[in-house]
């Protein structure tokens, strides 16, 4: 773990420097207020911090008979990691014919379902307090348009 450590911060570092970079050439502030390159210098900054950081502990660790394991997950981990990010592209595909309300509740259903430990009525609730929850948030308390299918929900 100490390489993949050391490895991961390293990227994480670059990544955070192309971040910075980009996000330095938007306005960081507009009359009193944060400009729309504010908030991702800012995380760019907090995020090569912790990168150098994961370095700097991945360098102070002793090497022990964990570096010996390898890195990726395994099959079964993977497998769901696969399944999560395929999940995420039918949802945003579908998002403009099934609208926000719907897509949702069947993502966080289906979010549920790959974690595989959750009973049936748990997965429901789960997913309808999110959706319900994420709904306020953005269509009510913040007032944003969110994406409607063809009966309006």
């Amino acid at each position: 773990m100490k390489n993949a450590d050391q490895i991961t911060g390293i990227v994480l570092l670059l990544c955070s420097l192309l971040v910075i970079v980009e996000s330095a050439k938007m306005p960081l502030a507009v009359e009193f207020a944060p400009g729309y390159g504010f908030f991702p210098f800012w995380l760019g900054i907090l995020m090569a911090i912790l990168s150098v950081l994961l370095v700097v502990n991945g360098r102070r660790r002793p090497a022990d008979d964990q570096d010996a394991k390898p890195v990726f997950p395994r099959w079964e981990a993977l497998r769901s990691i696969i399944a999560i990010l395929a999940g995420l592209g039918v949802y945003v595909l579908l998002l403009e014919v099934l609208g926000y309300v719907v897509d949702t509740l069947l993502f966080v259903a289906f979010l549920m379902n790959v974690g595989g430990r959750s009973t049936r009525r748990t997965t429901i609730l789960v997913a309808v307090v999110t959706t319900v929850a994420l709904y306020m948030i953005f269509q009510v308390w913040l007032g944003i348009n969110i994406p409607k299918n063809i009966f309006g929900f």
